[in-house]
């Protein structure tokens, strides 16, 4: 990935086959968050969500939501 702080990845699209994935512009506070990479400054596209594409995998369907 082009940035350090990946937060969460998820498939999409209309066959599954797509795969997004967010990333964190800035940690604020290091000390509370010792998961995330300490930037002084943020990186050129943190925070940004990416679509990758071609993978060759595909993710599974969730269930609706019942209520």
């Amino acid at each position: 990935m082009p940035v350090r702080n990946i937060t969460s990845a998820m498939f999409g699209g209309d066959k599954l086959d797509e795969l997004y994935v967010t990333s964190i512009a800035r940690v604020k506070h290091p000390a509370v968050h010792d998961l995330f990479a300490k930037e002084a400054k943020p990186q050129y596209l943190a925070g940004s969500l990416f679509k990758m594409t071609g993978l060759g995998v595909r993710g599974l369907p969730e269930p609706r939501f019942a209520g």
